[in-house]
């Protein structure tokens, strides 16, 4: 079971439904499924197969391709989050410990350790490179004249201003010797095969985990990015100082392939097709703030509704945002859940669940929310103004799953009705 609360949340049929059907989702769509169903390399073109992996699925995206790879493995290394729990090891794979969602010494040294055993590869030898959300705060090794506490600074500014992840990891990537297609020049001139979980909406593959192998250039947008979402001028000085292009010969990608093996559709698709006929997708690229995402639900519903006339259950996913101005525990799915419950009006039925498929929720140990008619929340408004929404919504309205050792982003699930025609 994959919610470990599934009892006490599901307190009604509909209820029951919805996370019975997330639980199965979790348990189904597993990155060690999504690897042994796309890998099919011949390792024995290769002298040497080495093998490194960063982010939160790296130990279930191992777990996955090892029984194809073990016999000509010669190194296998991953980091992991800090606080992961690994019930069972392989002899043969070192795994390094890193920080999320910010990054620390930690990570940079677990890094530099990851790395060093690629030193000499060559033409004839093969890299495997699993990547996944959580990668761009787990693997790092800073540009010259960037330390740790730099890239730290920069990333709280903008998460806590309400930037997303194409804002943090355009911003990041420039500011790293590893990220922005520069892992490139470790593994040279080895064969290189990446197999990547999607974390981010639009499946930008110079996004995800802040595009270790993926040569493009975003430095049109840095200006940008830093007025909008950096507040201190000394950091916006710096950024405009220390931002470094990638400005590596096209040769260094001529032997790299990058392959999407999961992602957030895929989430949503499986949702979808365990509804009924009567359902509705709205997509798997829902981003923007809480509070805008969360009128244009309600709006979409609404507007669904008065074609259908009739109940419906509806899925979606994506990345939503919050401009942090409290010390609340909480994050952006169960923010969200209590955004949609105070816009719904008294005589619609509803039902909203939202989860991050880490099982993590921001800086909260819950995996998200869910909440719909039942749910009453005393000063609702002070919960929201303290960015604490963990709280308000325990106990019988959180999701927990713990760490899921997956992360495709945000999932949402919901059901929409009127009371006149339940």
């Amino acid at each position: 079971m994959a919610v470990n609360n599934i009892n006490d949340i599901s307190f009604n049929d509909r209820r029951k439904f919805a996370v019975k059907l997330i639980d199965d989702m979790l348990q189904t769509l597993t990155p060690e499924n999504a690897i042994n169903n796309v890998f099919n390399v011949n390792i024995n073109m290769y002298k040497n197969v080495y093998l490194i992996g960063f982010g939160k699925a790296s130990f279930r995206m191992y777990s996955g391709i090892r029984p194809k790879i073990i016999n000509k493995l010669r190194y296998a290394g991953i980091i992991v989050p800090e606080d992961e729990v690994i019930g069972h090891n392989f002899t043969e794979l070192r795994i390094y410990r890193g920080t999320h969602p910010y990054v620390s010494n930690t990570s940079v040294n677990s890094s530099i350790e990851l790395l060093r055993p690629l030193k000499n590869l060559n033409e004839d030898d093969l890299v495997i490179v699993l990547i996944s959300g959580g990668g761009s705060s787990l693997f790092e090794i800073p540009e010259d004249n960037v330390s740790v506490d730099d890239i730290m600074e920069i990333s709280k500014e903008i998460m806590n201003s309400g930037g997303n992840i194409y804002d943090l990891n355009i911003i990041r990537l420039g500011l790293s010797s590893v990220k922005g297609g520069k892992l490139a020049s470790y593994l040279y001139p080895a064969h290189v095969k990446s197999y990547i979980i999607s974390d981010v909406f639009y499946d930008d593959l110079g996004i995800i985990a802040s595009g270790p192998l993926v040569r493009e250039d975003y430095s049109d947008d840095v200006q940008k990015i830093s007025e909008k979402y950096v507040k201190n001028p000394g950091l916006r000085d710096f950024i405009n100082k220390n931002y470094r292009k990638n400005s590596l010969d096209m040769k260094y990608y001529e032997r790299i392939e990058n392959i999407i093996i999961l992602k957030n559709k895929d989430f949503v698709d499986y949702l979808y097709k365990n509804l009924d006929s009567n359902s509705v997708s709205l997509g798997s690229n829902i981003n923007g703030d809480v509070n805008d995402v969360s009128n244009y639900l309600i709006n979409i519903l609404r507007n669904i509704y008065s074609v259908k006339r009739s109940g419906f259950w509806f899925v979606c996913g994506g990345e939503t945002t919050v401009n942090v101005k409290g010390n609340g525990i909480g994050g952006r799915n169960e923010e969200l859940c209590m955004k949609m419950l105070k816009l719904y009006n008294n005589d619609e039925q509803f039902l909203f669940l939202s989860i991050g498929t880490d099982g993590i929720d921001g800086l909260s140990p819950a995996a998200g929310g869910i909440v719909d008619n039942f749910t009453k929340i005393e000063n609702i408004d002070d919960y929201l103004k303290n960015n604490d929404s963990y709280n308000a919504l325990k106990p019988g309205n959180i999701i927990m799953t713990g760490r899921t050792g997956n992360n495709v982003s945000d999932i949402i699930l919901g059901y929409y009705n009127k009371f006149n025609n339940f």
